[in-house]
């Protein structure tokens, strides 16, 4: 066979013997090639090719730092096992295309870490930019609407709580304080760890975090927390365009769904901003009419965008954020157009 193969800088060289190995552990047929995917942030995943069909192996998973860990922990369970519990809620609850059966293998002997395999789903992937070159406005439009449908068949998964497979005991585990509280102190976290932030910025955080917890509590669904272009796919049928395909469950958790609307209509939002609406509108003309979005979407927009904020703060990071705009200023914007969109 060929000479081990580098896929990505966080998998390192694999060789085709690897490769078959693996296949052969989880009964999925002999191996015919292996290819680098084109998109995703962490470089966990390889394009396979057996005598029984076109998977996905996904690797080197996350690892846990505790208060005494410096390093990646090679036994770490929890990434993979996650993404399978919701992989199989989904597929067995709700009608959602998912990569299922979501097969994993918690030994390191073949790699030097767990991974996992999943059927290949069928579609296109793109990005919020490659879209625009890919497809024609119609089209685009026509991928908008069945985001916004989708996000709404993924939230008829729902639970008594809202929570996450808790990093230690790997078991379904309910946030303190519940779901509203967890994203305002992840918020306060992330916030209180940036140095990038005026005095302006935390009072206007504050006064959001305030007026959400006063809310009703919503009710509890599936979340992805990172629902956008470049985790699923789509492709188009004799009944228009569809969600053919959602992967990428690593942030996943239960909550209130309406997050889910952030990051793809603050991503249209960049690049075309009447899909915005398109997605936006899509969605709340198959969910059930809330009263409470106008105090909650506020926390989830400064959220997500608090998030990117920091990240391209960050020293060595890309100058993708103007200079002379405080995070008010910048997100402010994001936080005034979706409350037009869904008030």
């Amino acid at each position: 066979m060929a000479e081990p193969k580098t896929y990505s800088e966080r998998l390192g060289a694999i060789s085709e013997e690897q490769f078959a190995a693996a296949l052969a552990r989880l009964d999925l047929g002999a191996f015919v090639s292996a290819a680098p995917t084109t998109s995703g942030l962490f470089g966990q995943n390889v394009f396979l090719t057996s005598a029984k069909g076109e998977f996905v192996l996904r690797g080197a998973p996350h690892w846990v730092r505790g208060p005494t860990d410096s390093a990646y922990r090679p036994q770490d369970r929890w990434q993979f096992t996650k993404e399978g519990y919701f992989v199989d809620a989904l597929h067995e609850k709700t009608n959602t295309p998912v990569p299922w059966p979501y097969l994993r293998d918690e030994a390191s002997d073949i790699f030097g870490w767990p991974y996992a395999i999943m059927p290949r789903m069928p579609g296109d992937c793109f990005s919020d930019r490659s879209i625009l070159k890919a497809l024609p406005e119609e089209d685009r439009a026509g991928v908008a609407q069945a985001l916004g449908a989708m996000l709404v068949e993924m939230q008829t998964l729902t639970s008594p709580f809202a929570g996450d497979l808790d990093v230690d005991t790997i078991e379904l585990t309910p946030y303190p304080g519940g779901g509203t509280r967890r994203v305002v102190d992840e918020m306060t976290k992330i916030a209180a760890e940036s140095a990038a932030l005026m005095d302006a910025d935390h009072a206007w955080m504050a006064r959001i975090a305030r007026d959400a917890l006063a809310a009703p509590t919503p009710a509890n669904t599936y979340r992805h927390v990172d629902y956008k272009l470049n985790n699923l796919t789509v492709l188009k049928d004799e009944s228009g365009w569809r969600v053919s395909g959602l992967f990428d469950f690593h942030e996943a958790s239960f909550g209130d769904g309406a997050l889910d609307l952030v990051r793809q209509a603050c991503a249209y939002l960049d690049t075309q901003p009447p899909l915005a609406r398109v997605f936006i509108d899509a969605y709340r003309a198959r969910a059930p009419r809330r009263e409470d979005l106008d105090a909650l979407m506020p926390l989830y927009v400064v959220n997500d965008r608090l998030k990117i904020w920091d990240y391209f703060k960050r020293p060595g990071a890309p100058p993708l954020l103007p200079k002379d705009e405080t995070f008010r200023e910048w997100a402010g914007r994001y936080h005034d157009a979706v409350l037009s969109l869904v008030g």
